[in-house]
Order: C-alpha cells, then sequence, then structure tokens
C-alpha cells in the first residue's frame, strides 16, 4: 500500500508540473466559450489562481485524485485480495484516456468522477444513489448512457420498481435536454474503433473486450455500465459522427474486469502452467506504458494539429505583453482567442499574423510590420 501511495504522489506530481507547461488547446477554448456546468466551476479556479495552464487544469487534476480513491473504493467490492486492488487502481489511473482526461480542461473527467461516485454510492449506501441520480438527469446529456444502462440492468434483475425509476429518469434527461439521434447516415466505425484503442492502448483494448465478454455470465451494475456504452457508441457510429466524450467516461471505469479475468484465469492453473499468463501480464502492461509514454512526448516532437495546439500560444502572450502589445486581432481568430485568455484584450491597434503551417509570426501597427519571429524558437526561450 505504501508503494502504491508513492507512486502516486509521486504520479501527481509529475501530472501538476506537466499541466503547467500544456497551453490551452482549441476544445478548451469552446468550453470556455459556453455554457457547461463545469465552466461554473472552472471560472471560480481561474478568477482565485489567475488565467494560467495551472489554474485552467487544476479542477480535472483534483477530480482525477477523487476518481482514484473512488476507483479503489469500488474495487474492494469486486476484488478479493490487495494485490488485484492495488493493481486495478494502478492499471486505470495509467489509462491514456484517464491521462488525458485528468490533463485537460473537458466534461470527460467530470463524468468519469460522477459515474464512479454514483457506483460507490450504490455499492455502499443505496439509497442516496437514487437521489443522485435524479440530479444527474439536469447535469448532462451524457447521462442518457448511464439511465439506459440501468435500464437493461434492472430487466435483468427483475427489479420492477427500479426500471421504473429508470425509465422515468430516462424520460426527465431526455426532455430536458431535447437531444436527437439525426443527422446525414455516415459510417464512422473505424474513427471509434480508433479512439477507443488510443483510450486504452490497442493491445489494452483487445483484452478489455475480451474481459467483458468472459464476465457477461454474471453482469453487474459497473457491467452494464460499461458494455451498455461500448456498445451503444460503436451501433451509433454506424449511423453518425459521435461525441466519444459522451461515452468513453462510462466505459474506461470498468477496467476492474480485466484484473478480474486476468487473475481468474491466472490462478486456476498449476504454477507450471502459468508462465503464459506471466508473459501476457508483462506484454500488456509494457505495452501500456510505452504508450502513456508516446502520449506525453507527442506535443513536444510531432507538429500535428493534435499536438500543437498546446503549445507556443502562452509564450507569444508573454512576448506581446514584454513589448506593451495589446488591443490585438488576428488572421486566426481561434488562436486569439487563446491570447485572449492569457489576458490580452480584443482591438485593433495591433494585428498578429500566423502562417498557416504555423511557423512565422508577425507583428504589425499601423500596416507597419513591427516584429517577425519563429514560433520554435521563441518556444526553445
Amino acid at each position: 500500500m505504501k508503494k502504491l501511495v508513492f507512486f502516486f504522489i509521486f504520479f501527481y506530481l509529475f501530472l501538476f508540473s506537466y499541466a503547467t507547461f500544456m497551453d490551452i488547446g482549441s476544445l478548451e477554448i469552446i468550453y470556455l466559450q459556453h455554457n457547461y456546468p463545469i465552466t461554473f466551476i472552472e471560472n471560480i479556479f481561474l478568477n482565485i489562481f489567475g488565467h494560467n495552464n495551472f489554474a485552467l487544469r487544476l479542477p480535472s487534476l483534483i477530480l482525477s485524485i477523487l476518481s482514484i480513491f473512488l476507483y479503489y473504493q469500488i474495487s474492494k467490492k469486486y476484488l478479493k485480495t490487495a494485490t488485484d486492488i492495488y493493481l486495478s487502481t494502478l492499471v486505470f489511473a495509467l489509462m491514456p484516456g484517464f491521462i488525458i482526461a485528468s490533463l485537460l480542461f473537458n466534461k470527460s473527467i467530470y463524468l468519469i468522477f460522477l459515474v464512479l461516485f454514483f457506483i460507490y454510492l450504490f455499492l455502499y449506501h443505496r439509497f442516496l444513489s437514487y437521489i443522485l441520480l435524479l440530479i444527474y438527469t439536469i447535469i448532462d446529456y451524457s447521462f442518457f448512457t448511464l439511465y439506459l444502462a440501468l435500464i437493461f440492468y434492472s430487466i435483468y434483475k427483475r427489479d420492477t420498481k427500479f426500471l421504473i425509476y429508470s425509465l422515468l429518469l430516462f424520460m426527465i434527461n431526455a426532455n430536458y435536454f431535447d437531444y436527437t439521434i439525426g443527422g446525414k447516415p455516415k459510417g464512422h466505425f473505424l474513427d471509434v474503433l480508433v479512439i477507443y484503442f488510443s483510450i486504452f492502448s490497442p493491445f489494452v483494448f483487445i483484452y478489455f473486450i475480451y474481459s467483458l465478454i468472459k464476465s457477461m455470465k454474471k453482469p453487474s451494475l459497473l457491467w452494464f455500465i460499461s458494455s451498455v456504452a461500448l456498445l451503444f457508441s460503436i451501433l451509433l457510429s454506424f449511423r453518425q459522427k459521435i461525441k466519444i466524450d459522451d461515452f468513453a467516461p462510462f466505459v474506461i471505469i470498468a477496467v476492474i474486469f480485466m484484473i478480474m479475468v486476468f487473475f481468474k484465469d491466472y490462478r486456476i492453473r498449476l504454477k507450471i502452467f502459468r508462465s503464459f499468463y506471466r508473459k501476457l501480464f508483462i506484454f500488456l502492461f509494457s505495452s501500456l506504458v510505452i504508450f502513456d509514454i508516446v502520449l506525453f512526448i507527442s506535443p513536444y516532437y510531432f507538429k500535428d494539429k493534435i499536438f500543437s495546439q498546446f503549445r507556443y500560444s502562452h509564450k507569444i502572450s508573454l512576448f506581446l505583453k514584454q513589448h506593451n502589445i495589446d488591443n490585438i486581432k488576428c488572421n486566426n481568430p481561434h488562436f486569439c482567442k487563446k491570447l485572449y485568455f492569457y489576458g490580452l484584450h480584443k482591438g485593433d491597434e495591433y494585428f498578429i499574423k500566423i502562417d498557416k503551417g504555423f511557423k512565422k509570426v508577425s507583428i504589425s501597427h499601423n500596416h507597419k510590420v513591427l516584429y517577425n519571429f519563429y514560433v520554435s524558437k521563441l518556444n526553445k526561450k
């Protein structure tokens, strides 16, 4: 237990440090501009600590730590030994999707925390979990996946009262957010599959599917939540493009079944026949860690838009402030919004031009170029 605690202390110290070097991303700007419930919480932290990278990601990191604690408590109800529980918690924390959700300002970490909180109450304080479900109906439309899972779970358990309650919650949520399945029919199955590979890492995701299939003989509430979210997202992807953060938080919480299935297969065999499973564990865990390492270094070594969006904007804002440049507009309005986040103001006094390849920046005043520089060189200063 002490080793696990020390690991998480080191792990989150690293995440907190890493978060301060990640500039605000494109999707994070969109979240801040819309009236999401999480924006209210985010603005509290930004008002206290200022508009900076640390304050932006602090709520997500705090919820990440709380989610780890809840997951640990839930694991106690599903797994038999302390080793199983510790390993399950460790693997969950190392899931690439969970790390991404912990580092970015997004709704995924909020959904992960809220669904884990519900499962925790369902296992330890059943009545309170029913009250929580009612509150969730007006928090986010993504909870329709949870209510759908509860409907199937109550049918499986032949619990008529819980079925009626789940149906009622589903209808309240659907009516409140008025969500519809529509759009031009177009398959996005491969896109969704690739995203799930990146959330779990490819080989781990394959084993995750295997563990869900093996666990379906005695399905639990956690199994229904994860399986329904996964299956529904895949089926819906054949019809239209989906927002993966509406489903993935409900899928990733079932990492417990991988540990459960693995150790069940491992322990029923004689020691002389366990070699394959030891090698399998080493392979899967190593592939997970390698994938995490690639995830951390990608923003600094790849020039793809997905990764480069987390660089440059903060240092460019510092450059502008150091040269008393404010009241700006840009040829790239979306990038300008990032600069506004760091304290610059919208105006017509200075014009910031960024080339399409995002390599060169020029700053003009009254149609006269004042500064020209390459963003890569600025980032090294």
